[in-house]
């Protein structure tokens, strides 16, 4: 019995042998199996033969080569492919719930609650209502966890806790339609506004319903660089008629005249005819006249007729332009300084520097893609000798001021014209001799007149324009007089070439 046990013992282990090498052969890839030494395979079969009979031993028992290879302590997964975890597990997100400080909501849930958790009870309250109703009150703005027990399982919320909302204010805020794309909550605000009015009104709201200052994260999206253009402009005309008489008679006896005031301002006693009369204006009526003289040595006689009829005309022309970025204040001087001494006492004197010609200073604020608002002061000043002063034996002239300052809104472009002004100045005197100037046709002999009118307009027109600087590289207009840089004539040039034409034609620079 024994030895038979050995025999199919043996028989077992080359069938099992046969199979294992037609696996080998189908699968190259799997790994060589090891075949049992002699004293082993001997060692195998009184084992199997102990426990079981060998009518049930099978092939199947003996080892895969596919089932039992072990990857190498180094082998690292396929690229691409993180190793897999087994603990690592993603948790669901919790469910959002929302309720507005003050008020109640309602929850109702499937399975009934056995227990609740609130992780901060300062921003929301939880009551129990029954064991499938919850009731949730929010105390004050705020996020918070709220966990639910059903038996063995779970529910979690995420509660956020945000500021009452009126009804009326929802609907204004639908009706403006700059308000759509702005975040408004009390103590909040965000998103984009396309004005600074709006960005007012939305900061208004946003500060009705809280007593903190608003956290202020919105965007205005406007351009920020404005050019602006002054036009000053100033008529003035001048008319004056003027009419005098000097009748002067000088004999070895008899000295008459008769002349308009402040014509003699002297008398004295000489032999020489016509010099007894002593005269600043050399006995003219008007001296900065047309004066015609009719005179007869031999009888002694001089008559001096002055007529004088003068028209003036002036016109000042500024155009002044600065650029400045909203909110911010530029100012322009074209012009000069004048010195003016200035009295220190024993001390001497000091001078001191005044400015004049044509300033501006402005300040713009961009209030929408098309509005901007435009605080402006231009001047323009000139030195006027004919009211000038003496100061320590110097002349010091005055000025003679134009200025406005205001504040305007226009649009991109548009003109307004900010200050004007029409002078109308009349001016009559006649200086007379009593009675007999009024006698008929003769009595113009016996007086004197003068007609003076002056007439002024002044008028200042502001346009702003949006701007933006010239890209990078990009080509500029040519500069006033860029074609005399190259201006070097010769002598023969100068002597029978030059003209004196030397107008330049417009560039982008000017108009």
């Amino acid at each position: 019995m024994r030895r038979a046990a050995r025999l199919g013992a043996g028989a077992g282990l080359l069938l099992a042998c046969a199979l294992a090498a037609a696996q080998q052969a189908a699968a190259p890839a799997a790994p060589e199996v090891k075949v049992p030494f002699e004293d082993e395979a001997q060692s195998a079969p009184k084992a199997a033969a102990e426990t079981k009979p060998a009518a049930e031993t099978k092939p199947a028992v003996a080892p895969k080569p596919a089932a039992t290879a072990k990857a190498p302590a180094d082998a690292r997964p396929p690229a691409g492919k993180p190793p897999a975890d087994p603990k690592a597990s993603s948790p669901a997100e919790p469910a959002a719930l929302e309720v507005e400080a003050g008020t109640h909501r309602l929850v109702r849930e499937a399975l009934g609650i056995d227990r609740v958790a609130v992780g901060n009870p300062a921003v929301a309250n939880v009551d129990v209502i029954n064991r499938r109703e919850l009731l949730i009150t929010g105390k004050q703005a705020g996020l918070t966890s709220l966990l639910l027990w059903s038996g063995a399982a779970t529910k979690q919320y995420r509660l956020r806790v945000v500021p009452i909302r009126d009804p009326q204010v929802a609907a204004r805020r639908a009706a403006d339609p700059d308000l759509k794309q702005a975040v408004i909550e009390p103590g909040r605000l965000d998103g984009r506004l396309p004005s600074l009015p709006a960005h007012q009104r939305a900061l208004q709201e946003a500060r009705a319903g809280s007593d903190k200052p608003v956290a202020d994260t919105s965007r205005v999206q406007l351009e920020s660089q404005v050019m602006t253009d002054i036009r000053i402009a100033e008529i003035s005309r001048r008319t004056i008629q003027q009419y005098g008489l000097n009748v002067l008679r000088s004999s070895g006896n008899t000295t008459a005249g008769l002349a308009p005031p402040g014509s003699i301002n002297s008398l004295q006693a000489t032999d020489v005819p016509w010099a007894p009369y002593g005269s600043a204006s050399g006995l003219l009526p008007i001296q900065n006249a047309f004066n015609l003289v009719v005179g007869d040595p031999g009888r002694g006689l001089l008559g001096i007729l002055s007529l004088l009829e003068g028209k003036g005309l002036a016109r000042t022309l500024a155009e002044p332009s600065l650029v400045a970025m909203s909110g911010q204040t530029a100012s322009f001087l074209a012009g000069g300084e004048f010195p003016v001494p200035v009295s220190q006492g024993q001390n001497g004197i000091t001078i001191q520097y005044k400015e004049f010609g044509v300033r501006l200073t402005l300040t713009p604020t961009i209030l929408a893609a098309d509005r901007i608002a435009l605080k402006v002061a231009p001047e323009v000043s000139d030195l006027n000798f004919s009211a000038a002063v003496s100061i320590g034996g110097v002349a010091v002239p005055s000025l003679a001021v134009r200025r406005t300052d205001t504040t305007v809104e226009l649009g991109d472009g548009e003109s307004f014209v900010i200050s004007g002004l029409v002078s109308n100045n009349l001016l009559t005197n006649v200086d007379k001799v009593p009675w007999l100037a009024d006698l008929p046709v003769l009595g113009a002999f016996f007086k004197s007149a003068q007609t003076s009118r002056e007439e002024k307009e002044l008028i200042m027109v502001v346009t702003p324009h949006l701007v933006r600087p010239l890209a990078a590289r990009a080509r500029l207009p040519e500069l006033p007089g860029a074609e005399y840089d190259r201006y070097r004539p010769t002598t023969a040039q100068v002597i029978f070439g030059e003209t004196g034409d030397f107008r330049t034609p417009p560039t982008g620079f000017s108009r």
